[in-house]
């Protein structure tokens, strides 16, 4: 799952639980360790705890578009994956979730801004490149998927074969669009249940 994925789980939980998950969840990659070892408010943990659980759940062998992409991508399927859940759910938005995508992008990014004051010096970069970028909902574009790729290729160790992504995923259109859908309100579902048993 990418920062729209993410996201939009986040929004789900803070509005029925009446929690503040969303930043911690959208820069999840950006703390390590133990989540007791944060220096953060334990209630802008919880996002960090809900995006490992999030992470966890789409990591699984079954993730549905796991037979699509092991394969060719390897080890970098689940950032694929990650990347093609984001582009179909800004492609569907009006459809899946009855909005517009902007309005949803200046709201998550609203708050998260909020919490500026904890941004590390990396999250902060990368904040400001997915907020002038419009990255949530650019993502629909494939060619600013391309670049996108093609920009992570550069950053991970032996990432050439990520620019290959997009000239897979027109190949195999409309499967991934079903999988990558299916698998968003997958993870939802059983992230969702899971944070709010813990």
């Amino acid at each position: 799952m990418n920062f729209l994925a993410h996201s939009l789980i986040s929004l789900e939980i803070d509005e029925q639980e009446n929690k503040k998950t969303l930043y911690g969840n959208f820069a999840g990659d950006f703390y390590k360790g133990l989540i007791n070892k944060i220096e953060l408010p334990e209630e802008l943990k919880e996002g960090i705890v809900l995006h490992r659980i999030i992470d966890g759940i789409s990591d699984r062998n079954e993730n549905f578009l796991n037979e699509l992409l092991a394969e060719k991508f390897g080890i970098f399927k689940g950032i694929v994956s990650d990347m093609f859940i984001d582009h179909f759910l800004a492609q569907n938005f009006d459809r899946l979730f009855n909005e517009n995508i902007n309005n949803i992008e200046k709201k998550i990014l609203y708050n998260i801004s909020k919490n500026q004051s904890f941004f590390s010096k990396k999250f902060a970069g990368t904040f400001t490149w997915i907020k002038n970028e419009k990255v949530m909902s650019n993502y629909k574009d494939i060619d600013f998927l391309e670049r996108a790729f093609y920009g992570i290729s550069k950053r991970v160790r032996k990432g050439e074969i990520l620019r290959m992504a997009v000239e897979e995923l027109e190949k195999n259109y409309s499967s991934f669009e079903e999988k990558s859908i299916k698998e968003f309100f997958y993870v939802k579902e059983k992230s969702i249940k899971k944070f709010i048993n813990m």
